[in-house]
Order: structure tokens, then sequence, then C-alpha cells
């Protein structure tokens, strides 16, 4: 069907023809149902704002590796608690003191359930409980003061870095609040010498026998480390918070963990500190967020993913160097998220000069390395049914393939749909039958135009013998039940792709969006049954949706 033919209502009008279809959990949800996000523990508090505070700072808890996820949080927090009940309170009191910030600065409500300004406050806690000296007898109350105040400024630089850096550069601020609020508070508690502000001395990392036990043992406390926590039985805790929530972020995270570790060792990093994690957490992180937070994982995204990791380890000694000029009670400031931040940052900007194809995730539609991994799946079985559409409409040889594949309830259903259409018997579809159809079955229906009518049935007639039987009708069906499973999904896939937004996709966009799931780019005479006169405006979302349904 070319461009102008098509009707902008065809998909949206033609889906009153199939019955809602109830959520069916994924296989993952099925075998695990910790995993996602949880949205509906969101909803077990009801209007209590106790309970949704409580779930939103178990988020906040997990966003610090990227996790969304309540169960996760609290999981985290027993690894804080196994480590130190300072670690854990700590956390606790800069989730709450940045959350806060965020509701009296009046923050993006959504943004705020969601954690994401919260993390940033957690890891300041986190920070302080690790550095201060809080076992010696003194009283806890101006760290405590520290925190509150460094938790709330992390906020502070969330809504105003962080959105001048989306805004300015599309990119996210991650830690960096963190970075540059604890390193605030270091310098600070050494400047004032209180006797009630002391830090710990630098700890000597337990001599391990051997680059393999010490990249064994990089492989928990790279991730317990993300955390500040050096123990193998916090590490393990902490990647099993992140296992129930994405088994794909955890497999990842360990793979980025063991490429910054090994990376270490070939620097001469001593294996102690690999043992530690201390050259495996960035790469954890680091690898995340290229391979499935902000690129959906596939062969591409996890080789830049793994390479930003060993990015991250290269990175740890000249960074090291201007930190070691500013120094906190003699010691050097540490290098927290530092080499996480600019190896993530650096390898996102690389990677949209340099590779097109490889489609980010939409800072707004982030979640888990799961449902993007499903966006790009989707979007890869849509686009191929397409092209195959597309072909065979060129050619003349349009042909009911999914009708082919379908069980036979299917079909029984289907044939049973199309025989209260056909009201006069004759095995063949009419405009008025299909307008009275519409009318019965969709609200403002009435009154659609016989035109746009005729031309959806001529866009289903797949042989051109100018009627649509139950075949031809059975298999437009099919094809609508797929698209509307996959619609939301797919937007959320190509919105990234749409690069001036102005909510059109034209000719160069879908060549993005066909390259990126392995479909090659459109020829000329596709493109001009496609897109027809419309080829320097580009298609609406919706005529997209009905190119993928009528072509």
């Amino acid at each position: 069907m070319s461009s102008g033919s098509s009707p902008l209502i065809a998909h949206e009008l033609l889906q009153g023809f199939l019955a809602p279809e109830p959520a069916v959990p994924s296989r993952l949800e099925r075998l695990l149902p910790s995993s996602g996000t949880l949205p509906g523990l969101g909803r077990l508090g009801g209007r209590q704002p106790l309970a949704r505070s409580l779930v939103s700072g178990l988020r906040s808890c997990g966003q610090v590796i990227f996790i969304n996820n309540p169960l996760s949080g609290l999981l985290l927090l027993l690894a804080m608690t196994l480590q130190s009940f300072w670690a854990s309170g700590f956390t606790l009191l800069g989730i709450v003191a940045a959350q806060l910030c965020a509701r009296a600065i009046g923050a993006d409500r959504q943004a705020r359930r969601h954690g994401i300004y919260g993390f940033n406050g957690a890891l300041v806690g986190s920070a302080v409980a690790c550095f201060a000296d809080l076992d010696s007898g003194t009283r806890p109350w101006l760290w405590l003061l520290l925190v509150l105040l460094g938790a709330g400024l992390t906020t502070l630089l969330v809504d105003g870095l962080g959105r001048w850096l989306v805004r300015r550069f599309g990119l996210p601020p991650l830690t960096l609040p963190f970075c540059l609020v604890s390193w605030a508070l270091l310098l600070l508690a050494s400047a004032l010498a209180h006797p009630e502000l002391k830090l710990l001395p630098a700890s000597q990392p337990v001599l391990v026998h051997g680059p393999l036990l010490a990249l064994l043992q990089a492989l928990p406390t790279g991730f317990g480390q993300v955390f500040l926590l050096p123990g193998v039985l916090s590490g393990t805790v902490v990647l099993l918070a992140v296992a129930i929530a994405s088994p794909l972020a955890a497999l990842v995270g360990l793979a980025g963990g063991l490429v910054g570790a090994v990376t270490g060792l070939l620097l001469g990093a001593p294996a102690a500190s690999v043992a530690q994690g201390l050259w495996s957490y960035n790469g954890v992180l680091t690898a995340i967020a290229v391979a499935g937070i902000f690129y959906p994982l596939n062969r591409l995204s996890l080789i830049a993913g793994l390479g930003a990791a060993a990015f991250s380890s290269l990175l740890t000694m000249p960074l090291a160097a201007p930190l070691g000029l500013l120094t906190g009670a003699g010691q050097p400031l540490p290098l927290l998220t530092l080499p996480f931040i600019v190896a993530t940052l650096l390898t996102l900007l690389v990677l949209r000069r340099t590779q097109p194809a490889l489609v980010p995730v939409g800072l707004h539609s982030i979640l888990t390395p799961e449902e993007h991994r499903h966006r790009f799946d989707v979007a890869r079985r849509l686009m191929a049914d397409f092209r195959r559409q597309l072909r065979g409409s060129l050619a003349g040889d349009r042909y009911p393939s999914l009708l082919a594949q379908a069980e036979p309830a299917q079909v029984a259903e289907l044939e049973a749909l199309f025989g209260s259409l056909d009201r006069n018997r004759d095995r063949r579809l009419s405009v008025c039958e299909l307008a009275t159809g519409l009318e019965d079955r969709v609200a403002g229906a009435v009154g659609v135009g016989q035109e746009q009518l005729a031309l959806v049935l001529a866009a289903i007639d797949l042989d051109g013998d100018g009627s649509v039987d139950v075949v031809e009708f059975s298999e437009l069906m099919l094809r609508l039940r797929r698209l509307r499973a996959g619609e939301e999904r797919l937007l959320q896939y190509l919105l990234p792709i749409d690069g001036d937004g102005n909510d059109r996709l034209d000719a160069t966009e879908l060549n993005r969006l066909l390259r990126s799931v392995g479909q090659p780019p459109l020829e000329p005479r596709e493109q001009q049954h496609l897109f027809g006169d419309q080829a320097l405006r580009g298609l609406s979302w919706k005529q997209f949706l009905d190119r993928l349904l009528l072509i």
C-alpha cells in the first residue's frame, strides 16, 4: 500500500475485532517471581505515604547498581549490615535526606519513586561509614550531620548538574554527585581536624597467594565494593541481590568485573588489592551500564561493555594521580566510582558517533537488561516480518505466512469472527459489512469514511482478486495481534532513533532502525512504495504502524 492511501486509523480501529488478552508473565517472571522492577509492590501500600516512601527508599538502594527492585534493595541493606551497622544505618540516612530534599525542591514524583534521587545519597552514607572512624569511642553526631547535608546536596546536583548533562549531551550524571560530595566531605573533615571527625587510616589488603585466587575473590568483592563493602560475604549478597532482579545484569557484571580484574593484574596491580575488588567494581558497573542499561544487550553492546570495563581499569592510575594531590588526614582522596563514570560516559559518546546502528535506550524508559533485550527482539521480529511483507507487496506475491503457523484453535476463532462479520454469507467481506462490524465493536467508529474502509479492504486483499476472504482476513488479524503485543516495546525501542525529535520517522531514521536489527537499508523502489510523497516529511508513528500492518 502506498503512503498516499494508508489510513491513519487502521491499526487502532481494527483492534476492536480482537478480544483483550490478559497479561502473560514472561518465562523469567514465572521462574523467578522477584525479577524485574516489581511495580505491584509500589501499589501495596495504597495511599499510605510511609509504605510508598519505604519502597522508594529500597529502590534507591538498588539503583546504585542499576537495579530498580525493592526486594533487591532489602538484600543490599542486609549486605551492608553484615559489614557493619554503621554502613546500613548511614546508607538509610543518606537515602532519607536525599529523598526529602528532592520532595522539597519539587523534583519529578516518578523519578523520586523509582529511586533516581536517592541512590547518590545512599552512596554518600556508605562512604562516610567506610572512611570515618566511628568505633573509637567518639560520638557520631557530626558525621550524621555531614551525611544529611551531603546527601541533600547530591539531590541538588542531580537536579542541576544532572539535568544540564542530559540536556546538553544526552548523558546521565551517574554517580558523579556522590563522588563530588564525598570528596568535599572528606576534605572538610580533614581541614576541620575536629576530634569527632576522625578518619580511619588506610587499611592494608590481606595477602593473597596467587593471581587465580585473587581473580576468584574479585568476582564477589567487586560487587561489594560498589557499596564500599570489602568482605566476600557482603559481596556475595550484593551479587545475589542483583541476580534475583536481573540475571542478565548479574552475568554481565561478573564478566565486567573479571575483565577489570584481569586488566589490573596485567597492569601490575598487587594481587591483594585485586582480590579485595578494588580493580573490579568499576568494571562491574561499567559493563552493566553499557551492555544492558543504556544499550540493549547484544553482541556489539557486550563487546563495547567489556571493552569499557577494561578501560575503567586502565583509567585507575591516571585518575588516581590528580586525586593524590588532594589529601585528607594524610591520605589521598579515594577514587570511588570515578573510573566508572569516565569510562561509561566516554564509551556512550564514542558509540553514539561511531555506531549509529546500535540504538540506545531512552533515558526516560530505562528498566532492566531483560526488558531492553525484549524490546530489541520485538523490533527485530516485527521488522523482519515487515521487510518480508514489503518485498512480497512489490513482487505481487503476498501470501498468508502467519496463518500457516497458527494453532487450530486460533484458526477456528478467526473463522468464527469472520462469519459474524459476513452478514450475507457470501464468504466475502464488503465495505458495509466491515463498517457495521466496527460500529458494533469500536466506540467512535460510527461515521468512518467508506473510502478509508475500502482502502483497508484493498490492503487486506492479498491475492488482488478484488475481495477479502476468510484466509486474508485471518492473516490480517494475526498480524494485528502480533503488532498489538509488541507495539509498546517497538515504540520504546525506536523513539531514540527519532534524532530530530519531530515524532516522525523519515527514510534515514527507518534505515537506521533496519540496520540495528540486522536488516539491509531500503532500496529506492521500497522507499518510494513505503513513503510515496511523504519521503521528506516522514511518517508519523501511527502511519508507520499502519504500514507494518497493511503493507
